[in-house]
């Protein structure tokens, strides 16, 4: 194998940085209600933004922020791709979900269910079309995202089945991780420079609260690629072929297996872009986003 490539710490805290780019304007949206509790925890609360005009009921966009697990906040600029939502039609709701280690997998999956309740449940109170709900997100946003929707309807991976619920009829996967188990085997295939050492603690770990090596057959129901099937949502992938926090290989084989199931997919892959990149927040990204979710929704 060749030698591993690393990304030096100071230039992955650089590349971070550059959301500072970004700015998270809202004072032009005169309807919005911020902090809706949807749980008992602190964390467990949710925005909603609608349009300034119209009796709805809108069309939902729910975000979901990156962070590793540990850390972002429903406020901060990750949530500028998609806020602008509201001068097209949707309601955008951004929300935040329970850290690690304070809690594992799938309680924090359980946290994008419990949104998904409560916004049904609370849809004619604040104009919202439930039966029209799209789930995105970042990073691990992303990754949350795509599992409640790739397990819609199925009990065993909700915290309290038979409650009225969204329906997701669509997802946009901004850099989100798709196989743990293929991580660095990726970035071993494409030469490019990681941010991660194969030694260090992976995300999964993290996410898990234990070795996934030693609970392998666990995994896949972690995994979002291996609970895809032919009645998923469509789905939109953005990625960085040069991504050095989750490969850019994430997005294509989840495109791949997706196209094999004839389920609807798009990906745009950029040849620029790194890992939370303020790019995605340009017009031709956010263009490609709404051209998604106008066709599905």
């Amino acid at each position: 194998m060749d030698e591993i490539k690393l990304m030096p710490p100071h230039e992955v805290e650089r590349m971070f940085a550059r959301l500072g780019e970004l700015t998270l304007d809202i004072s032009d949206i005169r309807r919005k209600f911020l902090n809706c509790p949807y749980g008992e925890d602190p964390r467990q609360t949710l925005d909603i933004y609608l349009p300034n005009e119209g009796d709805g009921p809108f069309p939902v966009v729910i975000f979901a922020h990156g962070g590793g697990f540990i850390r972002g906040d429903k406020g901060d600029v990750q949530v500028v791709p998609f806020i602008g939502g509201v001068n097209r039609g949707y309601a955008v709701i951004s929300l935040n979900y329970r850290f690690c280690p304070a809690v594992l997998y799938p309680e924090n999956l359980f946290d994008i269910k419990s949104a998904l309740h409560w916004v049904a449940q609370n849809a004619e109170t604040y104009l919202l079309d439930a039966s029209r709900t799209a789930l995105c997100g970042a990073s691990a946003g992303a990754y949350l995202a795509m599992m409640a929707a790739f397990t819609q309807d199925q009990p065993g991976f909700d915290n309290a089945p038979g409650e009225p619920s969204c329906t997701v009829k669509a997802v946009v996967n901004q850099f989100g991780p798709t196989d743990f188990t293929k991580t660095h085997t990726h970035y071993d295939e494409s030469g490019f420079p990681r941010a991660q050492s194969p030694e260090a603690k992976s995300i999964l770990e993290t996410l898990l609260g234990v070795d996934p090596t030693l609970i392998p057959n666990l995994v896949r129901f972690a995994n979002p690629i291996d609970n895809v099937h032919p009645d998923v949502p469509p789905v939109l992938s953005q990625h960085g072929r040069h991504d050095p926090i989750i490969p850019y290989q994430q997005a294509v084989e989840l495109y791949e297996k997706l196209q094999s199931l004839g389920v609807e997919t798009e990906l745009d892959l950029s040849e620029e872009f790194l890992h939370a990149d303020p790019g995605y927040a340009g017009e031709e990204s956010v263009e490609r986003i709404f051209g998604f979710l106008d066709k599905h929704l």
